[in-house]
């Protein structure tokens, strides 16, 4: 993919994440997806209300079932945009996916290959407990 391209346009501030690159942001990054050896999409139905708040959390249970078993993994947005162009059209087909159904998002799955990283410390005033 030709990401020279990429509409930045939807983007704050013109890139996807100061703290985390992603291959949007730094071409030198061999694969958006980490170097996973397995990704899975999850499609959910164009025009329904809540197709991307269900599909994250779809994401979401099986990155927590994944953690449970030993699996690293990662929620990766943006499927829309990845399978909005020709090939991704091909792909859609040939994989049987219901044209009322949109790539809503990605999870990597694999094993770490070392230790996990350490947690980043937490920002200052990002959240306020109010009693």
């Amino acid at each position: 993919m030709n990401l020279a391209h990429f509409d930045r346009s939807n983007l704050s501030g013109r890139y996807v994440s100061k703290e985390q690159p992603s291959v949007i942001d730094d071409p030198s990054i061999p694969s958006g997806f980490y170097g996973a050896p397995t990704v899975c999409v999850i499609f959910a139905q164009k025009n329904f209300l809540y197709s991307i708040p269900d599909a994250f959390c779809c994401a979401e249970n099986m990155v927590l079932m994944a953690a449970g078993l030993g699996i690293s993994s990662c929620i990766v947005a943006r499927g829309e945009e990845t399978f909005d162009n020709e090939a991704g059209a091909a792909l859609c087909a040939a994989w049987g996916v219901p044209e009322n159904y949109v790539a809503r998002c990605f999870v990597a799955l694999g094993y770490c290959d070392g230790d996990y990283p350490q947690p980043k410390p937490r920002k200052a005033n990002r959240s306020k407990i109010i009693d």
